[in-house]
């Protein structure tokens, strides 16, 4: 029997990969053009293991340069998102408001790299790289200087590319071939993930879990709309949200895996925790 594998385009596996800190700086500077010493890991928690529960403020790779103080948030697409929007200006604020605490004053917000890798051309125009810069609409040479950046990097484009290493990174995504030099330094990971049987079967598992609740979650919301009920459902997706925080902290997988596709169990367990 063959062992299923987990692709760098999978999410989870992305996270696992960009936790090697050589990888990280040298993908950042594939994609940015930038010089990156060394970087501290702002949401190592989030990133080791796979955690579907976790519907706040979850950014995939959440790292600071140590010297330069940039902070990068790179977020792997697999799928297509028509709301791509959205999320950046969602993860500009989040990112803004764990970089500014109370009580500072907006100077000191540091310059920021939001940058979405897709599997996928979101926009359809053919182009590798999207650069996504706020200007104004009167005088479009006028910049806010805002120092927030946002890119959208479309992996099918890569043959438009020059030679070097983010042609290598993006042909990588799209066909999972190991050519250049980054390439194969991500690959090498991935080959070592892949391994750890453990650790995948719980990818899959969770994957499985995600796309169930999905699914459930587009019914509710069709059948919500046709009777004119939408709110309700929000709340009740907040509501087993919550539930699938609680049971993923405390490693009760299995209930989770019962409350999704099991409404009787669902409400056991919304009154076990009070919910």
């Amino acid at each position: 029997m063959l062992q299923r594998k987990l692709r760098f385009s999978n999410r989870w596996m992305f996270n696992k990969v960009m936790m090697e800190e050589s990888v990280c700086r040298h993908v950042i500077q594939a994609i940015l053009g930038v010089e990156v010493v060394r970087i501290d890991y702002l949401n190592s928690e989030q990133t080791i293991e796979p955690d579907p529960g976790s519907r706040g403020v979850r950014m995939d790779v959440y790292v600071r340069e140590q010297d330069g103080g940039r902070v990068y948030d790179l977020e792997m697409q697999a799928c297509a998102e028509p709301l791509l929007g959205k999320r950046f200006r969602y993860y500009q604020a989040a990112l803004d408001a764990k970089e500014l605490p109370k009580g500072v004053d907006y100077d000191q917000l540091p310059e920021s790299f939001i940058v979405f890798l897709c599997d996928m051309d979101p926009f359809g125009y053919n182009l590798p790289i999207y650069h996504m810069e706020r200007s104004c609409m009167e005088v479009p040479e006028l910049s806010l200087a805002d120092q927030s950046h946002w890119l959208v990097l479309n992996a099918r484009g890569w043959e438009a590319l020059d030679d070097g290493d983010l042609l290598d990174l993006l042909r990588y995504v799209q066909t999972g071939k190991a050519v250049g030099p980054l390439s194969q330094e991500i690959d090498q990971v991935v080959a070592r993930a892949n391994k750890d049987r453990k650790w995948v079967d719980r990818v899959f598992s969770i994957s499985t879990i995600e796309e169930n609740d999905a699914r459930r979650r587009r019914i509710e919301l069709r059948q919500a709309r046709a009777e004119g009920i939408e709110q309700g459902v929000e709340q009740g997706e907040q509501r087993f949200a919550a539930l699938a925080s609680t049971l993923i902290g405390l490693g009760r997988i299995d209930d989770l895996q019962r409350a999704t596709n099991d409404y009787g169990a669902r409400e056991e367990l919304f009154q076990e925790f009070s919910l």
